[in-house]
């Protein structure tokens, strides 16, 4: 494969591992998001019942741990989401619809952050474009002294106290 062509399949599933992390963290802050307002509500209305209280909890722990899985690229919080869905299907009768999604979510959100990190350890990582791999190259090259400019630097150090700095 060429490298320009490597760069643009990297640069596309970059893109791709971007947009399942925002749509992930969008489903679980909208869906868990109307379970936690909904749990708030009953509670109010039931005079702060303790299953209530639980299940505040226990959503705004699926509302975090699937958003940090997302945007910190942690396996651990990705795979502990769909866990905690499951445990929310004691409490409320609403998570038999949200934890397969859930269970989905978190196994997108690993595949993601799988491919994710495979792309940090590809050359040209976080733009893929090669527009900045010639930008870098060309600014270690500008650092990277020719000979002569090297000769003559000495000759100005070494020639310095006597004022001869013209010999070349």
């Amino acid at each position: 494969m060429d490298f320009e062509q490597e760069l643009a399949h990297n640069r596309i599933s970059l893109a791709k591992c971007k947009k399942v992390y925002n749509v992930v963290s969008i489903i679980y802050l909208g869906l868990y998001g109307v379970s936690l307002f909904g749990s708030i509500y009953f509670m109010i209305l039931s005079l702060f019942a303790p299953s209530y209280f639980a299940l505040i909890i226990i959503n705004a722990g699926v509302i975090f741990t699937g958003f940090m899985g997302a945007y910190k690229k942690n396996d651990l919080f990705a795979a502990l989401a769909p866990l905690i869905a499951l445990i929310d299907l004691f409490f409320s009768a609403f998570a038999i619809l949200c934890t397969p999604i859930a269970i989905a979510c978190g196994v997108c959100t690993i595949i993601a952050n799988r491919k994710y990190r495979w792309l940090e350890k590809q050359y040209g990582f976080p733009y893929f474009n090669s527009r900045f791999i010639n930008q870098v190259i060309d600014r270690d090259q500008w650092n990277i002294k020719d000979p002569y400019t090297q000769q003559l630097e000495e000759l100005k150090k070494n020639n310095n106290n006597s004022g001869k700095t013209d010999e070349l």
